[in-house]
């Protein structure tokens, strides 16, 4: 078995010939072979690569439409190449369009437990927890995202509250307490006569209840840290 030339190979295959076990083993170990050879793949356009690995175009050559991004095709797959248009438009916004990839931002972020609480023996089934932020009525708008999680062992219960809203001058405005997971407690947002914002929410009983507080920053609030918050325990709003 040996490597043919072309013209060597056709001599085996006249019209009436019966090639023999060795000339067919002459016409395969002629070619390459993608598994046993190694095979990589050359592109037209660009010097020998290594097999899979994708060439991406930059960011310029994308907007500029220069972009021709080669796909260079892992051994034994079929190689394709992709050609992509210049981004003009994005969600609506038309021209000539600045993409930003992995852009930082602290919106989203969360800070877990910025303050803790816990009740022992001796429980209320009429004291409210009240949360004060660090919002004050005609000191800024403020929106806040606010979690509280924990064990309301008493009830046998989950503690687990959401509030959202927005401090717009003197007014709590698009609010909303969402009491997930229970039926028994009671939430709400408010306020105070000392004008800043207070969340409180109601257990039916304190008796040792523990529970923490989160922070995510949204739209133009911010994210909270311990220190920022205070928990008050009384029947009464503040």
């Amino acid at each position: 078995m040996a490597n043919k030339t072309r013209n060597q190979l056709k001599n085996y295959f006249q019209t009436g010939d019966k090639p023999t076990q060795s000339e067919y083993a002459d016409l395969i170990d002629s070619f390459v072979n993608r598994l046993d050879d190694n095979f990589v793949e050359t592109l037209p356009d660009a010097n020998t690569t290594q097999k899979g690995i994708v060439e991406q175009a930059t960011l310029t050559e994308v907007q500029s439409g220069t972009d021709n991004t080669r796909f260079v095709t892992p051994k034994g797959a079929k190689r394709a190449v992709e050609t992509f248009a210049p981004v003009k438009s994005v969600n609506g916004n038309v021209g000539d369009v600045t993409l930003s990839f992995n852009q930082s931002t602290d919106r989203g972020s969360t800070r877990e437990g910025i303050a803790k609480f816990f009740t022992n023996a001796g429980g209320s089934s009429t004291n409210k927890f009240h949360i004060k932020l660090p919002y004050k009525r005609n000191a800024g708008n403020k929106m806040y995202y606010i979690k509280a999680s924990g064990y309301n062992y008493y009830n046998s219960d989950i503690i687990d509250i959401v509030w959202v809203g927005y401090l717009y001058s003197n007014n709590l405005i698009r609010t909303k307490s969402e009491v997930i997971r229970s039926t028994a407690i009671t939430a709400g947002e408010y306020i105070g006569t000392d004008d800043y914002v207070y969340l409180w929410f109601k257990l039916p009983n304190t008796y040792y209840a523990t529970f923490k507080i989160d922070s995510m920053y949204v739209g133009n609030g911010s994210l909270l840290q311990e220190g920022d918050v205070e928990i008050l325990v009384n029947a009464l709003d503040f």
